[in-house]
């Protein structure tokens, strides 16, 4: 298994009934707005090696923000697929904090399932066989929003654990996107217990790239599709 660094740190063979927060996204999402949702792609490299994309549709409305996160990697060794990973999630935030989670990844054959919703002022979470409640204003790793780095947990959608964080930042850098020039960017560093996470931010563009270890000796490193 690679470690992966979108807070999915990276089991059940038959899918579970959907819960009521699964029933409240789908809905939700499938309501009609006027609302012109923003697309974020990124090229994901192992190494100097593609491996897939991830992509992420968000939909603000003002209080209401609603994001849909897809990722699809393939690692291939002579013509044989060596790891396979595919994660989507629905996620809805209310004045920034997450009220509900709809989440399933195959990381490789195994499966996981998270779901979660909001109630009063705590936040049920449910992942396997468990669940637990989280108080206060929770958020995921939400890259594509700046303001998750002044969080101390996060919830990593694909396990449905709580995980502490701690974020520098590194200044100004530059970094390069999908079509090879750089752009000028922040920098900070995300370090969880497992892993620490490059991030870029651009002030017109928004977040523009990642690079974390994969705890295998190998590098992952995404680049904004523009």
């Amino acid at each position: 298994m690679i470690d992966l660094p979108f807070g999915f740190s990276l089991p059940f063979t038959v899918r579970m009934p959907r819960p009521a927060s699964a029933i409240l996204i789908a809905g939700v999402l499938g309501a009609g707005t006027a609302t012109a949702a923003e697309q974020l792609r990124f090229q994901v490299y192992l190494d100097d090696r593609p491996i897939g994309e991830h992509s992420f549709r968000i939909a603000d409305t003002g209080t209401t923000t609603r994001v849909t996160s897809r990722a699809s990697f393939d690692v291939n060794l002579l013509f044989i697929n060596a790891y396979r990973y595919r994660h989507t999630s629905n996620e809805i935030f209310r004045d920034g904090c997450l009220t509900a989670i709809d989440a399933n990844t195959d990381d490789n054959g195994k499966r996981y399932a998270v779901t979660g919703e909001a109630s009063g002022d705590s936040f049920r979470i449910r992942a396997g066989d468990g669940a637990e409640r989280a108080d206060g204003c929770l958020k995921t790793f939400t890259y594509w929003d700046r303001g998750f780095l002044n969080k101390r947990r996060l919830l990593n959608p694909q396990t449905g654990d709580l995980e502490p964080v701690r974020v520098q930042p590194r200044g100004r850098d530059s970094v390069a996107v999908q079509s090879g020039r750089k752009v000028p960017a922040d920098r900070y560093a995300l370090q969880t217990d497992e892993l620490t996470i490059e991030l870029w931010y651009n002030d017109e563009l928004g977040w523009v790239g990642l690079e974390s270890d994969t705890g295998k000796g190998k590098r992952i490193v995404y680049r904004r599709v523009l």
